[in-house]
């Protein structure tokens, strides 16, 4: 395949991979407990449903720890999402036949594993084939707008097949996923890979030829050149120990960046995100106590406000920057998680509509800050030659503790009830000491300048860095004019 990027068909590739995550993550919370699937598989126990529903989180972490292994950066960015589409067809397909738990088990497994490549490796890509700095944020941050879309498309057609009678009730809504990663792997297929990748291979030239149709200006494609080269020679011979994980000393700080990112998501899917969108028919109806028809409701009603709230963070994320949208958001979101255990530890059916409220209003705060920012903030913060690994293993923190939410959480509220809701209140607060403390701004920074930010002294001189990359521009620029 000619080297050939189109940003814009890339782009909506990973999306639509985004949107696959997003209903898979959806899809089965709306229709758990209805009698069609109970039945195919024979009226499972807690354990075994939240098994079920799991399943594919901790796949995914196998996923994502796939793409973070030392050899995952020989294969590509691209190559990456197209396998991991691929992989959750098979699932999907495994899925949607299944008539009995253990079928529905691996069949989520496989669609897990495929899911984890796709989100470890689409972020990194949406981020390296982003021409303009201002833009990478939203673009990449929209990819979780598009996940929580597909979620809430997942509940509302659930929703509509409750009317509906017999196996299509959940068999229909769970083939559907087929649909996304056949986009996703039609979109990105035409496209190169990311031109940093191909500077990662030592393979100049066909970077080159994908950076000038990302800047038109030859200029403009040989500086970002000359950056990219420096940022390797910078980090250079320099490896991931584990010595460096509590105080990193190295020039480029890459073991610290990684151990950040990995904390950022973790702590992010330890403040009830997953617990509430896997379980949000079964929140409204039995722990709150509403009837069946209004949690249905309730749930679509929340998952297209979390889509809208991701969009809008997303694009607006570039005003403040991340820190101040992390740090506003974890500080709103821990007096609503609070009130709303709170709320549930009354346990009067007078409270369930302030309970209701409760969560309404985390759900408004989580969706423009702690949705899409940890998202961004590890796909632009990690060295390049590190990135593809930094960025699976902050994904893989993510599917780790999602699993243990979202499979321990049923499990502890059917034994100690509202006082499970406290585990995810405290997360909420230590969101902010954590951001406050460790996680540094990105915003307005280029992908090779981010070294200078993380780096030591020699690294943040400006001026030395300057004058290095105007060098490799005239360096280069001469090399070309000579061919």
């Amino acid at each position: 395949m000619g080297q050939k990027i189109r940003p814009a068909l890339a782009l909506w590739g990973t999306r639509m991979g985004f949107m696959s995550y997003g209903w898979d993550a959806g899809v089965l919370g709306g229709v758990l407990e209805t009698a069609p699937f109970q039945e195919a598989m024979q009226h499972p126990d807690t354990t075994t449903l939240s098994m079920i529903v799991a399943a594919f989180l901790l796949a995914s972490w196998l996923g994502c720890c796939i793409v973070a292994s030392p050899w995952s950066d020989r294969v590509g960015r691209r190559v990456w999402v197209l396998l991991g589409a691929f992989i959750q067809i098979v699932g999907t397909v495994i899925s949607t036949a299944s008539y009995s738990s253990g079928q529905m088990i691996a069949g989520r497994v496989i669609i897990g594993i495929g899911n984890g490549i796709v989100v470890a490796s689409g972020p990194v890509y949406s981020a390296e084939i982003t021409p303009v700095t201002s833009m990478r944020g939203p673009l990449v941050g929209i990819l979780m707008g598009f996940a929580c879309t597909g979620t809430a498309l997942a509940y509302w057609v659930d929703f509509g097949f409750t009317h509906a009678s017999g196996q299509v009730v959940w068999r229909v809504p769970v083939a559907m996923q087929i649909i996304w990663s056949l986009l996703t792997m039609a979109l990105t297929w035409p496209n190169s890979d990311s031109p940093r990748w191909y500077y990662l291979r030592n393979r100049d030239d066909e970077g080159l030829s994908v950076l000038q149709q990302l800047y038109p200006d030859q200029e403009t494609a040989l500086k970002v050149q000359a950056e990219i080269l420096k940022e390797l020679r910078e980090e250079k011979g320099e490896k991931l120990q584990l010595s460096n994980l509590i105080i990193d000393k190295t020039p480029t700080q890459a073991m610290r960046r990684i151990r950040d990112g990995v904390v950022l998501v973790g702590v992010a899917y330890l403040m009830g995100i997953n617990m509430i969108f896997y379980y949000m028919t079964t929140i409204f109806q039995v722990y709150i106590g509403l009837p069946s028809t209004t949690s249905s409701c309730l749930s679509g009603a929340a998952t297209t406000l979390l889509a809208i709230g991701v969009f809008v963070g997303s694009f607006f994320c570039e005003r403040s920057g991340r820190r101040k949208w992390l740090l506003w958001g974890s500080a709103s979101q821990s007096v609503f998680m609070i009130t709303f255990t709170g709320l549930l530890a009354a346990g009067q059916k007078a409270t369930s509509s302030a309970a209701a409220a409760m969560l309404f209003g985390w759900i408004l705060v989580f969706s423009p800050t702690w949705a899409p920012l940890p998202y961004i903030y590890v796909s632009e913060s990690m060295p390049l030659r590190h990135r593809h690994t930094g960025v699976g293993l902050s994904m893989s923190s993510q599917w780790l503790m999602a699993f243990l939410t979202v499979y321990a959480g049923p499990i502890a509220v059917a034994n100690v009830g509202w006082k499970t809701w406290i585990w995810f209140a405290v997360f909420n607060v230590i969101g902010f000491p954590y951001v406050y403390f460790f996680i540094r701004e990105t915003r307005g920074r280029s992908l090779e300048n981010m070294n200078d930010l993380f780096g030591d002294e020699h690294l943040a001189d400006g001026n030395s860095s300057s004058d290095d990359t105007s060098d490799g521009v005239k360096e280069i620029k001469a090399t070309v004019n000579e061919a």
